[in-house]
């Protein structure tokens, strides 16, 4: 297959995307990828990506294509104009774009905008659109204060409502996901197909606790709103007077800083600690210390009904999970057994769960060999991949039995 990815983001930004391309690549098919410019980490253009520099390379036999984009900064208009910057953008550079290709793609976080690539070019080619939703639109504006009364709101429920019922076909990271889109985007389910993000496998070495150490939660990932790391920073100051627990926080993102002050102003300075962003080959060099995993999510609305890719990563570690999450995920860590789960927002019960772990560490030790199970069986990339290839052939099957 030739295949068409559109993506606002894409490496060196850290996103499964990046994966999924290679993988593609990797099997045979020649991929293309519309992305914008890299600032997801910093908020910041690189210089070597500054004066049109490194706008077409090639990335593991991917041929990359980067669009101009305003600069994501800080603040909702930088983040407004890097939205519509990149809209614009990579559709007017899909409409321009020269080849034969059998099916588009559009790896969609938010905002859905930058779907709109992928949409004008799959009617102006009459191939197949295949929307991947990572987050749900208009229901994401929602993390922004944009309530459904607002003007904004309205318009973007239109918009998004035209932008899923224009694809082929509407895979979903989560099962919730599916009501959502048939009930608020008026999405025929016939059009809607589950497939869990898959993840790296860590396959971390077995670690057996050693008395006299401190126990070792860790999060690691994106430090936003959504991620919720007030609740596990609160939860600390229920355990700052114990030596034993121990807290590292690895990840950068809008809500860091808060997150620093909040330590700062609960005294969780000793039991928390933030190490910023760190490359991944690092990260699982830190997690071989690791005890334990914490995850946690907002439960606004369907936003708390998201499964986050890195409870897929935590199960290919094979170390418990403990978590303060509702939804999908929820669901996800009580069939595999793979950890204890509170309340979504529960920070005192967050931290009843950890010290509970701590004093019954025997009695959790099936948990991460559990988790790791259900990884195998579910979550790998040879299996999200099979399953990916699978719904690309019958597209396009579909559509050249319909020309």
């Amino acid at each position: 297959m030739n295949i068409l990815i559109v993506s606002q983001h894409f490496y060196p930004d850290n996103f499964r995307i990046n994966d999924i391309a290679k993988m593609l690549v990797d099997e045979g098919h020649r991929v293309t990828v519309i992305t914008s410019l890299p600032d997801y980490a910093t908020g910041r253009v690189p210089d070597d990506c500054k004066g049109r520099k490194n706008r077409k390379i090639k990335w593991n036999g991917v041929d990359v294509i980067r669009c101009f984009s305003v600069a994501r900064r800080s603040g909702i208009l930088f983040r407004a104009l890097n939205y519509a910057s990149f809209c614009l953008s990579s559709t007017l550079k899909a409409k321009r774009l020269k080849g034969d290709y059998d099916i588009v793609i559009c790896y969609q976080t938010s905002p859905v905008l930058m779907a709109n690539a992928a949409r004008a070019f799959a009617r102006k080619r009459k191939i197949p659109f295949f929307l991947y939703c990572l987050d749900l639109w208009p229901e994401s504006l929602k993390a922004w204060h944009v309530g459904e009364g607002n003007p904004l709101f309205k318009i973007m429920h239109k918009y998004s409502k035209g932008i899923y019922n224009s694809a082929s076909c509407v895979g979903v990271t989560s099962k919730p996901f599916i009501e959502y889109l048939k009930t608020v985007n008026e999405v025929p389910e016939n059009k809607i197909i589950y497939i869990p993000q898959h993840s790296e496998d860590m396959n971390l070495s077995p670690k057996a606790h050693k008395d006299g150490e401190p126990y070792v939660f860790s999060f690691g990932g994106n430090i936003g709103s959504v991620q919720n790391i007030d609740c596990i920073i609160e939860a600390a100051s229920y355990l700052r007077d114990r030596n034993d627990i121990k807290i590292e926080i690895y990840g950068d993102g809008s809500e860091l800083q808060s997150c620093k002050a909040l330590s700062e102003k609960l005294g969780t300075e000793k039991t928390v600690t933030f190490f910023g962003r760190v490359s991944k080959d690092e990260l699982w060099k830190h997690y071989e210390n690791t005890d334990a995993f914490l995850l946690t999510l907002k439960s606004d609305g369907v936003i708390g009904q998201t499964v986050p890719a890195k409870l897929q990563e935590y199960m290919s570690g094979a170390r418990p999970v403990i978590a303060a999450v509702g939804g999908a995920a929820e669901q996800i860590i009580n069939d595999s057994q793979c950890g204890i789960c509170v309340p979504a927002g529960d920070s005192e019960a967050l931290a009843k769960a950890i010290e509970d772990f701590v004093m019954n560490n025997e009695k959790c030790s099936d948990y991460g060999a559990n988790g790791r199970v259900f990884y195998k069986n579910n979550f790998t990339g040879r299996s999200f991949m099979d399953k990916l290839t699978g719904i690309f052939y019958s597209l396009i099957g579909s559509s050249e039995e319909n020309k």
